[in-house]
């Protein structure tokens, strides 16, 4: 075997590897501390995680917990590229927008949920939560995915006079979609972390976030690391879908 290939196998192995040596660490320490309830061993862990999948009530937490995902999402995304388009071709608007952006970027996370439960019930709480937190990156992201267009080719475009609707699919889509797929991917599992996380202080029913909080009122460290597993599971599914749809894109880029 040479160098190279030994090389190129040790790179496309190197993530199970790294799981490898975490999951060997964690049950040193488990080991070590001999307490499940502090660190329990890891096939404890992923044995009521398998009991999970049999339960309908876990079920019904995920799809609660996606939907309220999806929905704040869908929210975040259409007000951001909207407002971010507008601010693009009108600049006062931008610079209107900058201090709120700021702002809701500058407050603290925590403030945003405690508020929004003293404000709205536990249901539609984490959906304002989400929003207020991941609308400002989509909007930075997306309106610097339009400004670090070439000008040139703008220009280029309306001097030998090419349609609008032309110079919209062939030249801004094109160009912007690689960037805001990169910030949709980075924006949807941090959006899956705030929604679970307004739920566990909430208490929303139906609700990934709520079965953790019940996990630990009943000291129960093994399901709540099985749920804990589940959400990362569930983040990692949502970016490697917007990741296939990227490579969707660029292929589309190339035609």
């Amino acid at each position: 075997m040479t160098k190279d290939k030994a090389k190129k196998i040790l790179i496309r192995f190197s993530p199970l590897l790294t799981v490898a040596l975490f999951l060997v660490l964690w049950y040193v320490a488990a080991l070590a501390v001999n307490a499940e309830i502090i660190i329990p061993k890891p096939s404890l862990v992923f044995s009521d995680l398998i009991k999970l999948f049999t339960k309908a009530q876990f079920w019904t937490a995920i799809g609660g917990t996606l939907s309220r995902t999806f929905i704040s999402f869908a929210i975040s995304f259409g007000l951001a590229l909207l407002l971010s388009v507008a601010g693009f071709l009108f600049h006062p608007l931008h610079r209107a927008l900058s201090p709120l952006v700021t702002i809701s970027r500058a407050i603290p996370t925590m403030s945003i949920i405690l508020l929004s439960i003293i404000w709205l019930t536990s249901q539609t709480s984490p959906l304002l939560i989400a929003c207020l937190i991941i609308f400002p990156i989509f909007y930075a992201d997306f309106y610097s995915a339009l400004h670090n267009l070439d000008s040139g080719l703008i220009d280029m475009a309306k001097l030998y006079k090419v349609k609008t609707g032309d110079i919209i699919t062939r030249l801004y889509i094109p160009n912007i979609l690689p960037s805001v797929l990169d910030s949709v991917r980075s924006g949807i599992s941090l959006n899956v972390k705030i929604v679970i996380a307004a739920e566990v202080l909430a208490q929303t029913r139906q609700s990934m976030g709520n079965l953790m909080q019940v996990s630990r009122v009943m000291l129960d460290t093994a399901m709540l690391l099985a749920w804990t597993v589940a959400a990362i599971a569930l983040s990692y599914c949502l970016e490697l879908l917007v990741g296939l749809i990227k490579k969707y894109v660029v292929r589309w880029r190339r035609v």
